[in-house]
């Protein structure tokens, strides 16, 4: 509007505008993108050249979103001396070999995962005030005139809840664990046990739905494809991941 209807820009107001377009740019942009690159740039070599399995702490920092992956975009814009992206790519040579496997005597010799029952137990809270608001949009229009649509909506949201309901309360009785490990392999309600020697491809994803994160654990073996979520169970992805590696590492170590 300023450039259209307003009056003329003379020299001396571009010069004002790109002044401050340019002292925005740098406040706003630059030194904030100096800074982040400088510091993940030092942690990253530190950590990298100091770490027995820089595997393990690769997974772990990047799902941290600590620092970008070597060779992509935003490794390549990051501000670096050259002296700096000499010392990274030589780091990436210690990706060529497995680190030694260094157990961990916190985690037991066997594992089982439960349903949670605080998450469960949230669950049924949120549908039990869901169906709440529809049986009282439901009263509310009993006693005074309303549109057959409200009536229609106060029934869907007091009844809808329901089946989330029902079907979370039959999961918080449930008392069998829904996942195992241990060092012979990985055991779901589902699938059965599944030898480690011949899982490949696991990993745990996270999916945006709406305002939570649905959590769930992949891995494919000879008889096929596994899809287990574990939002509901008594782990977070963190915990699962460490659990796969100390597990899998002491089947090919024997210990």
């Amino acid at each position: 509007m300023a450039l259209i209807d307003g009056p003329a820009f003379t020299k001396n107001s571009w010069l004002v505008v790109g002044g401050i377009i340019l002292l925005t740019f740098v406040l706003f942009f630059y030194l904030p993108f100096l800074y982040w690159s400088k510091r993940t740039t030092a942690w990253k070599l530190w950590a990298f050249d100091h770490v027995d399995d820089v595997h393990e702490l690769k997974i772990v920092a990047l799902q941290a979103h600590l620092f970008p992956l070597y060779g992509s975009a935003m490794d390549q814009l990051q501000i670096q001396s050259t002296k700096e992206r000499e010392q990274w790519a030589k780091l990436q040579e210690r990706f060529q070999f497995r680190g030694n496997f260094i157990d961990d005597s916190s985690i037991p010799a066997e594992t089982n995962i439960y349903f949670s029952k605080l998450e469960l137990s949230l669950n049924i809270l949120l549908g039990l005030f869901i169906s709440s608001i529809g049986i009282t949009a439901l009263y509310l229009s009993s006693i005074k005139a309303s549109t057959i649509w409200v009536k229609l909506i106060g029934f869907a949201f007091a009844l809808a809840p329901w089946y989330m309901i029902i079907a979370t309360f039959k999961n918080l009785l449930n008392r069998k664990p829904q996942l195992t490990l241990n060092k012979t392999g990985l055991y779901t309600w589902d699938n059965g046990l599944v030898p480690w020697d011949v899982i490949y491809d696991i990993e745990v994803t996270a999916t945006q739905r709406r305002n939570f994160i649905k959590y769930t654990l992949h891995f494919k073996y000879p008889g096929g494809i596994v899809n287990k979520e574990i939002t509901e169970l008594d782990t977070n992805r963190n915990k699962l991941e460490r659990l796969i590696r100390v597990y899998r590492g002491r089947l090919n170590s024997g210990s």
